[in-house]
């Protein structure tokens, strides 16, 4: 109770500026909520043994002699228990028996469709592959790639480019 009636006092709405948060480390820190998580690093090295951060919320930094006391009435608590309890309305109904036909034709009675041993076209198994490595090099001699002469002097340059418009050449003529 003494909790949340300090963590209201800590906050405050400041016209044209924002919601503005008290530093827990020194009350002279007047932060912008937005802020205040860099804040607490900075502020935290320069008070190192101080406080503890709890372990619902890291912008919570406490006296190491509350954090018992906090933990059992943190804010937060119950955002995290919602997440490590799944709480059910109401029980599953059992499963109902039907009539299924199966792809040869026959028919079952079961209570969920039968299971086909067909493999899946979208099963994906990657232990089987035999595709050969890429090869860049490769990929660009054969296909219509431009391509930029790097690191050679202007005669192998030239010569490199003339070597380009013939193999653009020969791969448009074998395309055609």
């Amino acid at each position: 109770q003494q909790q949340r009636t300090q963590a209201k006092m800590d906050t405050m709405e400041v016209p044209n500026y924002g919601t503005v948060v008290v530093c827990p480390y020194n009350n002279a820190h007047q932060i912008l909520a937005e802020r205040l998580q860099k804040h607490l690093v900075k502020c935290r090295r320069q008070y190192p043994n101080a406080k503890i951060t709890c372990p619902f919320n890291n912008a919570h930094h406490i006296p190491e002699q509350e954090l018992k006391l906090h933990t059992k009435t943190c804010p937060d608590r119950g955002q995290m228990e919602s997440f490590k309890y799944a709480i059910a309305s109401t029980p599953a109904p059992p499963p109902q028996a039907a009539v299924y036909v199966r792809s040869d034709g026959t028919t079952v009675l079961a209570t969920a469709p039968p299971v086909e041993d067909v493999k899946q076209d979208d099963d994906e198994n990657w232990d089987d592959m035999d595709a050969p490595a890429y090869n860049p090099a490769k990929y660009c001699a054969n296909n219509l790639i431009i391509r930029k002469a790097t690191h050679k002097t202007a005669a192998e340059k030239r010569q490199f480019y003339e070597d380009e418009r013939v193999r653009h050449e020969m791969l448009k003529k074998g395309n055609a």
